[in-house]
């Protein structure tokens, strides 16, 4: 007798960093889907917030995961089972996502940030499109976002143009997907795919701890487009991003664990270069011009981070913040990017 399938076929991973009004908005789009072999897990990185009505973001949690079921059942739709966990120190955005990928148990990964929403029958599209190729379905399934904002009545005003990066609206495989991604012909957010487990954990195998906060999806994205074999990319919309409201809006910087998380992107780059050093012999694929877009990359995050401290760390920690960026990245290193214009 067959043993009946338990574990959910997809399982949509939820950072929160801080409690912030758009949980329970991202938690609903969720609870609303049509798609009945899901669950959700959930990771705070240590939130302290609270909402406007002063619930932390698990009693937001707890609250939505009531209502979103209540509302499945009324349907005809199968309950979500929700996994939340807690991180009791902020290790930053690389280390909740591999917190959310080991706690997972779907064959397939969908990344939601929390001030983020899934369009109407995203799931199903995504898991209609997964199995699109017949007997060998597709590791990355990459959508189309939606971007804007929602206006004093809550209602949302979708942007013209998206602004989550490009799409290759075919089929890939093999080294054309890291191809693709390396020249720019593919964003490599995770969030907006739908991504096999088993290659996010493949990448976490590859990736030391590290308290990081930005490059997290290139560093997570280059090891996926190592090990995954499809994709494809749809011009359906099932991803909608809500515009200025991340943690990359430009906010002041104020303490020094904050600063070292930035900072930490030298370590992105450390990984990559010394996986590719070990690897050059085991049948590695890289090409030289794939090898010089790699060391451009690391070029621009290392002026994103002088310009992020020029204008964003407050002037009584500029000066530990410079030293600390040269610890990471090596003094001469930064000095000849403060040189160029």
């Amino acid at each position: 007798m067959t043993k009946a399938r338990t574990d959910p076929l997809i399982s949509v991973c939820i950072p929160v960093y801080e409690t912030e009004p758009f949980l329970a908005k991202c938690l609903r789009s969720v609870f609303a889907q049509d798609f009945s072999s899901v669950e959700i897990v959930i990771v705070s990185d240590d939130s302290k917030g609270k909402d406007s009505e002063g619930k932390n973001s698990k009693k937001i949690v707890r609250q939505i995961e009531k209502e979103g079921n209540k509302n499945r059942k009324a349907n005809g739709i199968a309950p979500v089972k929700l996994i939340f966990e807690e991180h009791h120190q902020n290790r930053g955005i690389l280390e909740v996502r591999r917190t959310l990928a080991f706690n997972a148990s779907g064959e397939y990964i969908v990344f939601l940030d929390s001030d983020d929403e899934l369009e109407p029958n995203a799931l199903s599209i995504l898991w209609n499109c997964v199995n699109q190729n017949g007997e060998q379905p597709f590791d990355i399934v990459h959508s189309t976002f939606v971007s804007g904002y929602y206006d004093e009545t809550e209602n949302f005003i979708p942007l013209e143009h998206t602004k989550c990066g490009s799409i290759y609206y075919d089929k890939l495989t093999g080294h054309d997907i890291f191809s693709r991604w390396i020249n720019g012909d593919i964003s490599g957010n995770v969030c907006g795919k739908i991504i096999r487990r088993n290659l996010i954990n493949s990448a976490f195998d590859n990736i030391p701890y590290t308290e990081c906060n930005m490059a997290d999806d290139l560093l997570l994205f280059f090891f996926i487009s190592q090990y995954a074999k499809l994709y494809k990319g749809i011009e359906s919309k099932v991803y909608r991003y809500r515009v200025n409201s991340g943690m990359s809006s430009g906010r002041k910087i104020d303490d020094m664990h904050r600063w070292k998380m930035i900072c930490s992107t030298a370590s992105v780059f450390t990984i990559i270069s010394q996986w590719i050093k070990e690897n050059q012999n085991e049948g590695l694929y890289i090409k030289p011009d794939e090898l010089e877009k790699i060391k451009a990359m690391t070029r621009f995050y290392l002026k994103n981070n002088i310009q992020q401290m020029n204008e964003t760390v407050i002037p009584e920690l500029r000066f530990k913040a410079r030293e600390m960026l040269c610890e990471y990245w090596g003094s001469d290193f930064v000095k000849k990017m403060e040189n160029q214009k």
